[in-house]
């Protein structure tokens, strides 16, 4: 059996490159199956709350890599040209995915041909070039246990860490390109998510940056908790304000603060009685219990709502039996499936144009 020491090295980077040529096509190949799956929505009915959700748990991509693959099928899926420049190498996953918010119908040749070949650097030049953004101010980084630059009055809490604006430095001088035709309006920058990397077992380290506002309110608390924290680090008062939190939103859900009724509601009233709403909140673990055609649990936490299994708007009752949580993802495909995908659009639209924002099912009226 031949290995790969008796090739030479002509047949060696001969079958490299006709390998590395059908894994771009199979990569084409693989975000087409991955955009059909996002346009029918199978991955909902099969019980997972997104895409990139089916993609990790299912496809054992990272999230980084399944990041990437969801971003560029629904490219795939916007601008089928797209494939050709992945298929011949002119563009990777990488470069593609830079390129998502700048690639419009109208330029689409034109940006892709500027793009293709270059490395990810040089497309990330050229994103700024198409659409510019503000320069971020330099930032100072404060050392632990130093004086909070931030504006507080007192010492920096103990393990903190601050980042601070610094006098903001001349503006620096762009290099020349190409001339363009006017780019589109800037996009308003987004602060990057806070991050949380494991250090050791059963030990994070969180990295976030904050407002001096922030940092004041930080302060404030730090203070007011002195009695019960006595030179408690950042972790201990962080960790204090989450599990007050946390005991507020499970009160607001117990009804705290509201006047209750052992009664039943009213027929058409869309209240569901407190012990009701517990006793289907315990039962199902605060958590999505959709369960898809494959025997799969959607378990997600993220914007958990209410569900009627016997649709609300046919007369459903707001009974432990007829309820069931539902992320908001799951929750708007029952809807579709009760009432019809048309019907359920219609609703969103007439909602949306009188101007509410992010519809959910189970408020829309007639609905749930």
């Amino acid at each position: 059996m031949m290995t790969f020491r008796d090739l030479s090295d002509e047949a060696l980077t001969g079958r490299l490159l006709a390998i590395r040529k059908q894994e771009r096509s199979l990569l084409v190949e693989f975000l087409g199956y991955l955009a059909e799956l996002d346009r029918r929505k199978t991955v909902v009915a099969l019980g997972f709350p997104s895409l990139f959700s089916f993609c990790v748990e299912v496809l054992r991509l990272s999230k980084a890599s399944a990041f990437r693959r969801t971003a560029a099928a629904r490219l795939l899926a916007r601008f089928p040209l797209v494939a050709e420049y992945l298929a011949d190498g002119r563009l990777n996953l990488t470069t593609l995915v830079e390129l998502r918010e700048v690639l419009e119908e109208g330029r689409l040749v034109e940006i892709l041909d500027r793009a293709a070949g270059r490395t990810e650097d040089q497309v990330k030049e050229l994103v700024a070039a198409l659409r510019p953004q503000p320069v971020p101010v330099d930032m100072l980084r404060s050392l632990p246990n130093r004086r909070n630059d931030c504006g507080g009055s007192g010492p920096a809490l103990p393990g903190s860490e601050t980042v601070a604006p610094a006098p903001a430095p001349p503006a620096p001088t762009r290099p020349a390109v190409t001339p363009t035709p006017p780019p589109s309006p800037p996009r308003v920058p987004t602060r990057p998510a806070a991050r949380l990397e494991p250090i050791a077992p059963e030990r994070h380290v969180l990295r976030v940056t904050v407002s001096d506002a922030f940092v004041a309110d930080l302060e404030t608390v730090r203070q007011a908790l002195s009695h019960k924290l006595p030179g408690g680090s950042l972790e201990e008062v962080l960790h204090e304000c989450v599990r007050v939190t946390l005991g507020h939103i499970e009160r607001r859900r117990c009804g705290a603060g509201r006047k209750t009724s052992a009664k039943a509601p009213p027929p058409g009233s869309r209240y569901v009685p407190v012990a009701i709403r517990n006793d289907v909140w315990k039962r199902d673990g605060g958590q999505c219990a959709f369960v898809g055609r494959t025997g799969h649990r959607c378990g997600s936490r993220h914007q958990v709502e209410l569900h009627h299994l016997d649709p609300f708007g046919m007369g459903g009752p707001a009974t432990v039996a007829n309820l069931s949580l539902r992320c908001r993802v799951h929750n708007f495909h029952a809807a579709e499936q009760d009432y019809g995908r048309e019907h359920v659009a219609r609703k969103v639209a007439a909602r949306k144009g009188r101007g509410v924002r992010s519809p959910a099912a189970a408020t829309i009226p007639g609905l749930g």
